[in-house]
């Protein structure tokens, strides 16, 4: 459900793009450092842009040093070393990388599952144990949804509450002492953020969960209206014409105006660095990324090329 928020690089100055990229770096030896090499394969944007956004908001001094990279051997790239945020945005990936494999484990990559929830379950105790609070949310967001799947819930707004809840409660960092207007405007983002990364991964899914008869609110909202009017089972083989089109169009349409509600409530925080990043992600990114989706573009989406 993730690598979906990330910069979109042809409209980035290339000053900007490197210091993405030194989160990025940063992130990926933070996790190897914390929770061993094999997590550094949990690494995604979203996480990333967790602690550009954080660091954003401080007034904390970058440390960023040229270090080689077991992925690119030849030269060295810059990292940013030392960051409480990227930290923080480390146990943050390990604690959802863990429930996704757990999540997986229910449906058709069910080998997957085990074998990644088994492989994380002790850099899951660990991150669980720095945060048992943000750990506890997160279990008990991810509960909902699982209920909601569970009776296979036909609402796509309803679906989504969880992980915009769940998206919600990670984003407001313990250590960091936000200024009390500014704490709506950021649990406004998460939200919204969250809706749009879930209600966009059901639609990129949706083709693959209507041959695997998979849950897909998408599907159930929409087939279900197809079946009323026409006859057969919602979210089946004749989910095509009418139907898609609306569907479509729904998640386009809402899609578009959440990403408006994000934008709106970032131009009210006042960023001591990183704003062409974000504005770039915010303005650009989010919207080049749901253009890519509603196109049928399946490039991957999970790592960046450097």
């Amino acid at each position: 459900m993730f690598g979906y928020i990330k910069p979109y690089k042809p409209e980035m100055k290339i000053k900007e793009y490197e210091v993405f990229k030194a989160y990025y770096c940063g992130l990926c030896k933070e996790l190897g450092k914390r929770y061993g090499l094999f997590s550094r394969f949990s690494l995604n944007y979203e996480h990333t842009f967790l602690a550009i956004v954080l660091s954003a908001l401080s007034d904390e001094s970058i440390d960023m040093k040229l270090e080689p990279c077991i992925a690119h051997p030849f030269g060295k790239r810059p990292v940013i070393k030392n960051n409480e945020y990227i930290a923080y945005a480390a146990d943050m990936n390990i604690l959802l990388t863990y429930y996704k494999f757990l999540d997986m484990k229910k449906d058709e990559k069910k080998f997957l599952g085990t074998f990644g929830s088994l492989a994380f379950y002790n850099q899951f105790k660990k991150a669980r144990s720095k945060y048992p609070e943000k750990a506890f949310a997160i279990e008990q967001n991810l509960r909902a949804l699982d209920a909601l799947e569970r009776e296979r819930c036909a609402s796509i707004d309803k679906a989504a509450e969880p992980f915009a809840n769940l998206m919600k409660e990670i984003l407001p960092y313990p250590g960091m002492k936000f200024e009390e207007s500014i704490v709506p405007d950021l649990e406004h983002i998460a939200y919204n953020l969250g809706r749009f990364i879930y209600i966009i991964d059901a639609y990129d899914d949706m083709e693959k969960d209507m041959k695997n008869r998979s849950y897909n609110p998408i599907l159930l909202q929409f087939g279900k209206q197809l079946k009323n009017n026409e006859g057969g089972d919602p979210g089946g083989s004749f989910f095509r014409g009418t139907a898609k089109e609306e569907a479509k169009e729904w998640v386009c349409f809402n899609l578009t105006f959440t990403l408006s509600l994000i934008d709106r409530s970032f131009k009210k925080l006042e960023f001591k660095k990183n704003r062409g990043i974000i504005e770039n992600v915010v303005k650009i990114g989010l919207y080049k990324e749901l253009e890519r989706i509603m196109k049928g573009d399946k490039k991957c989406k999970t790592r960046m090329k450097f």
